[in-house]
């Protein structure tokens, strides 16, 4: 049974989303707060936070600058009871191994992986203990003085390849990178009840597991198209030019999300989130993969990824007869 919030507790549920989702235009604030210090006699500030950033640029690179004060803010815990959140574990993960969870389908703000993976306050540590949890993300996110640090606090890394080699090499053990393998690219896939992601072109990250001979770990956030819609512009229009453009050059698809009905718009819906962890694909250390190697293992992932769907879709879509894992692209 759906439990029942008393009116102070849905009010914290949306106070604490209303401040997490602040993400989606946290470029824009962190470029807004920039421009307010450089236009100011408090300059100075600005120019040391750059210096700082320069300072600090290998950080994303080597492991990050996790806050577990961060990540366990009381307050945080609303998240979960807002929508709400779940997390169900499939198979036993070897603490003495690393792992990439290669996360589908990417969402808006990410919530199931945010809620499951980043917070303390979620049923990952008992579900798999000895396991520390890194979220990749773009490096865009590394560039912006106060988004980085808060990014960095979060247990966010960069995405690029020699910072997740660096996670993954066999001197670090019990490792796991959460990967949104389809990128900002899928956002623009987003749409109710529709599980449309990109994966025939994503094969870096079989590359990548085969050369540090880690675990790949099939990963659905189930209801994540769901809790927002897209207004999207009409293909060929100006702003539809230059919402790719910025895709293709900053890794970010800037868009205004429709959440929930009237003034509440940019919250998302109380839709309910269940992140399923499949079981792991095991692949072995090759120095130089070879491309048959690499579509083999894709075309495995691919299998198993969309077998956990079809697994599971019968307990967290909304019409399982019709609802599939579409792969587009």
């Amino acid at each position: 049974m759906k439990r029942q919030y008393s009116l102070i507790e849905r009010f914290l549920q949306n106070l604490v989303v209303a401040y997490y989702t602040t993400f989606i235009y946290g470029h824009l604030i962190a470029l807004f707060i920039m421009l307010l210090l450089f236009f100011s006699s408090y300059w100075p500030i600005l120019l040391i936070t750059f210096i700082w950033v320069w300072y600090d640029r290998e950080t994303p690179h080597r492991g990050g600058r996790s806050s577990w004060i961060m990540r366990s803010l009381p307050f945080l815990r609303y998240i979960r009871d807002y929508f709400p959140v779940g997390l169900v574990k499939t198979a036993y993960l070897d603490p003495k191994r690393n792992y990439i969870f290669c996360i589908f389908p990417h969402g808006l703000v990410s919530a199931s992986g945010f809620a499951n993976f980043v917070l303390e306050d979620s049923p990952k540590s008992k579900l798999f203990p000895g396991l520390k949890f890194y979220a990749a993300t773009s490096d865009i996110n590394f560039f912006f003085p106060l988004l980085r640090d808060y990014v960095l606090a979060q247990g966010a890394i960069s995405a690029s390849s020699r910072s997740l080699k660096y996670m993954l090499n066999d001197s670090n053990k019990g490792n796991v990178i959460n990967l949104m393998v389809g990128g900002a690219s899928e956002v623009a896939l987003m749409k109710r009840g529709e599980y449309k992601i990109i994966l025939k072109k994503r094969k870096g990250f079989i590359k990548l597991a085969l050369s540090e001979g880690c675990c790949l770990v099939p990963v659905i956030n189930f209801g994540e198209v769901n809790i927002y819609d897209l207004a999207l512009h009409e293909p060929g229009s100006l702003m539809y030019r230059l919402q790719h453009w910025i895709l293709k050059k900053m890794s970010l698809f800037v868009v205004r999300p429709v959440g929930r009905p009237g003034l509440m718009s940019l919250m998302p819906k109380r839709e309910p989130l269940t992140t399923v962890v499949g079981k792991p694909i095991e692949l072995p250390k090759v120095d130089e993969p070879s491309t048959e190697q690499i579509e083999h293992y894709h075309s495995l992932f691919a299998e198993e990824l969309i077998k956990l769907f079809n697994e599971h879709k019968h307990k967290y879509t909304e019409d399982p007869e019709n609802t599939n894992l579409i792969i587009v692209e």
